[in-house]
């Protein structure tokens, strides 16, 4: 499948010559999620494992049923590892102060790109702070590369997590 083809898949980008880099803020949605989204308030729009009516029993079930395709998806063992939240921020503030401060201890490494949004270094240099592990950075080429070499020299045994970003928009040059 070529870029072309996948754009076709995104309203936003019909007719439009723009990359849009973005998308720890904001990403943009395909028309199958739009249409996804447009029908679960039309339908179900209710609160999932909140109530026993109809339209929550209905949430819940939407809700478990895209947990289960997202598990099967990405392979994972469990559905249950399967968490929903409103955005990456979120999603990197719940596993730094939640998993973070719960396990990592002194000398334990956490390892970031020299690339990272805000919403991914604050909370580990906050996280490293209070449990007295180290946050290690990996830096880029001048083709905005994470080079091997530098994965190898800075993810080792003391690494315990690695949370890094696999487009940045901090990289653009034009």
């Amino acid at each position: 499948m070529n870029i072309e083809e996948i754009k076709k898949d995104f309203p936003i980008l019909e007719n439009k010559k723009i990359t849009y880099l973005d998308s720890g803020a904001t990403t943009q949605k395909p028309i199958y999620v739009i249409n996804k989204i447009d029908e679960f308030y039309k339908m179900h729009n209710a609160n999932p494992h909140r109530g026993a009516y109809e339209l929550s029993v209905q949430a819940t079930e939407e809700y478990e049923n895209t947990r289960k395709k997202l598990a099967n998806f990405i392979h994972a063992k469990h559905q249950e590892e399967i968490i929903f939240s409103k955005n990456a921020t979120e999603s990197l503030n719940l596993i730094a102060y939640s998993y973070g401060l719960e396990n990592l201890k002194k000398d334990d490494e956490v390892v970031i790109s020299i690339m990272e949004h805000h919403s991914n270094l604050v909370p580990w240099q906050k996280v490293t702070k209070q449990t007295g592990s180290k946050l290690q950075y990996m830096y880029i080429n001048n083709q905005f590369e994470i080079e091997d070499k530098e994965i190898e020299t800075k993810i080792t045994d003391k690494t315990k997590i690695v949370s890094i970003t696999h487009v940045s928009n901090v990289t653009r040059n034009d």
